[in-house]
């Protein structure tokens, strides 16, 4: 798959899992499950959660080391083949990763990008099987919605299952980088990421600020991004975690998450609204240790045919609540 262009890439199939580090793996199991991860592995020093969907886990959460505050490690692919398994194996500084214990198993190497961020590239893992149909929180398999003029549910009543939304796969991560350009170069001269929408400063063409990268699967269409990369804009400019994100069936099944973490007592961060680049609906929540993380449903999907959109920053929502202060909304108002 791909043009001879970029045979000398590391080819990836798709994004499979993230690592963090906690400094209360007890609290994080907690938070974990209402979230609507479920635990497959586990030892007194790391965790592995899994979604429904296809890979073994997609999110490996590990202590902190003694004193060490939390951390984002980095994140896992699939190799598009055994061939690209070998070339990420002989990348410069790639080590290779004991994952005989981890569920899937498999053969994994670690290569660290611009900021030192981990990207494991792995082959050979055992799948888990795809259910029929996706998890939803509605009772009856799946909403069925009742327009204006068509009505396609006759007879038959919507009730929902209270409880976490029931996480499908790992979607996209992102973080936020005073390396912008070299990141984004990295990236796309190492592995076969394309930028889809890319976004400009606020009043200024010239700076660009944020780079949605997807993984080139030629003609097969895959998410709108599975990585973000914004340019860090503080004084002094840090890099850093910006989110992961996971997704979930339909609204209903997130706006009962929502309801469920709510009550829980956890601390929202930004939702539940809709994005413009990317279109899915989302819904962010701090977890137990302050990072931010994002359940999202009914995200775009494009292939080589989709043309890289260029736009202003700035317009991150099409409906929703108030952009949070933490990404450029206003204050509130007393």
């Amino acid at each position: 798959m791909g043009s001879t262009e970029d045979m000398a890439l590391i080819r990836l199939q798709r994004l499979s899992f993230v690592i963090y580090e906690h400094p209360d793996l007890a609290v994080f199991r907690r938070f974990a499950v209402d979230f609507g991860f479920e635990e497959v592995s586990s030892t007194a020093e790391e965790i592995h959660f899994a979604g429904y969907g296809r890979d073994a886990f997609v999110y490996n959460a590990r202590t902190s080391p003694s004193g060490a505050s939390k951390r984002f490690v980095g994140a896992g692919f699939i190799a598009e083949s055994e061939a690209d398994f070998r070339a990420a194996s002989a990348h410069t500084g790639a080590q290779q990763v004991d994952s005989s214990k981890r569920p899937g198993g498999g053969q994994a190497v670690r290569i660290q990008d611009p900021n030192g961020f981990v990207v494991e590239v792995c082959w050979g893992q055992t799948e888990q099987q795809l259910p029929s149909r996706g998890v939803s929180a509605v009772t009856n398999g799946g909403p069925v919605l009742n327009g204006a003029l068509e009505k396609a549910r006759k007879g038959h009543f919507t009730r929902l299952r209270d409880g976490p939304a029931a996480v499908h796969k790992l979607g996209h991560f992102g973080y936020i980088t005073d390396k912008y350009e070299s990141t984004c170069d990295w990236y796309r001269k190492t592995f076969n990421f394309v930028p889809t929408d890319i976004l400009w400063a606020l009043g200024n063409k010239q700076v660009d600020v944020a780079t949605f990268f997807r993984l080139d699967q030629g003609k097969d269409y895959v998410d709108h991004h599975c990585l973000l990369v914004t340019r860090a804009e503080t004084i002094p400019a840090e890099t850093t975690v910006h989110h992961s994100s996971f997704e979930v069936e339909d609204l209903d099944t997130q706006m009962m998450g929502h309801q469920w973490l709510r009550n829980a007592g956890y601390e929202l961060v930004w939702g539940i609204g809709r994005h413009v680049h990317g279109s899915q609906v989302f819904d962010y929540w701090y977890d137990s240790s302050h990072f931010i993380i994002e359940h999202y449903a009914d995200g775009d999907v494009v292939n080589e045919e989709y043309e890289t959109l260029k736009a202003e920053a700035g317009n991150m929502a099409v409906w929703g609540p108030p952009v949070p202060v933490i990404w450029g909304g206003k204050q509130p108002t007393a």
